[in-house]
Parts: structure tokens; sequence; C-alpha cells
């Protein structure tokens, strides 16, 4: 059953998929249109799911689903997940290349190889304040204060150096 993103509570569960590039407006209005007819059939062993989806920053499409209506189970994220491949195939796009790490440097998201991300960070490009999504959030809730955080204060800390005080 299609929602209205902005409406699933702040609890509802959230899957994020990184495109391997940017979404041209066409790309934006195909998924959009098949998504749509994806989540109002989704069903988890024959419950709707109300669900909705979105695609911020022109890289990530996200699907949401309020769990306080119905569960998703293994097979319904299974069904979405071959959805979201299938998406891929249609068009020309890989959601599931995760050694690509964005940033939002310039105001501009950027993908860097993570065997990159020590020289950009030796470099200058990448700071502990450089803006990283985290695509590992689990809750709608989360998107406002833990998806786009400053590097530093994720599992990308290691790459900076730590200066100690004498």
């Amino acid at each position: 059953m299609l929602a209205d993103f902005d409406k699933l509570s702040k609890n509802s569960r959230i899957w994020i998929y990184q495109a391997d590039r940017k979404l041209t407006a066409l790309d934006q209005e195909k998924c959009l249109d098949k998504l749509d007819v994806f989540l109002n059939q989704w069903a988890a062993h024959g419950n709707d799911l109300m669900a909705s989806g979105v695609i911020k920053y022109d890289y990530f499409l996200m699907i949401c689903t309020d769990e306080s209506f119905n569960a998703a189970s293994g097979c319904s994220i299974d069904t979405q997940v071959r959805f979201v491949q299938q998406l891929s195939s249609d068009l020309g796009v890989d959601f599931f290349q995760r050694t690509n790490i964005a940033f939002l440097i310039n105001n501009e998201v950027e993908l860097v190889p993570l065997s990159q991300i020590k020289t950009e960070v030796e470099s200058g490009r990448i700071s502990a304040e450089t803006l990283f999504f985290d695509n590992t959030i689990q809750t709608k809730g989360q998107l406002e204060n833990d998806w786009c955080v400053q590097a530093g204060k994720t599992w990308l800390n290691r790459y900076f150096k730590q200066t100690t005080s004498v």
C-alpha cells in the first residue's frame, strides 16, 4: 500500500540504495513510476505493507515501510531486493556497488572508491568534517541526524590522524 513518505513514522524501517552514478531526471521519473507500482502490491505473507520511496540527492533510492502497520518479512525483503536488481538492470545503474563511499563535497555528492579514501584524506580533499552518507541507518527517523554526518564521527575516523595533547 503506497503511502506518503513524509507521513510515515520516524520508526519506519528504511533501506537506502546508492546508485553508482547520478540519476538523470528521466531515470528518476522511471524509477519512481516503477517503485509506485511495486509498493502498491508489496506484501508480507499476504498482508499489505504501508510503504513509500523517494530519491534524494540524485543518487539515493530510499524505500521505507511502517512496520507498526505490518512488518516486512524475509520473503518481502527478498522481493524488494529483486525489484531493485531489476530496476538496476532497466536503468543501467548499479544500486549494489558497495565499494563507493558517498560524500557531500561543495554541496555535490561525490563517490570515492573505498580504496582511495586514504589518498583523499592525505591530499586534504576529505577531512574529518567532510559530510559522509551513512547508508546503514535503519529507521526513517535517523535520516535527519544520522544519515549525512561528519566522516570523523563514523567508522571512517580511522583514516584521520589523531592528535594527542601534551
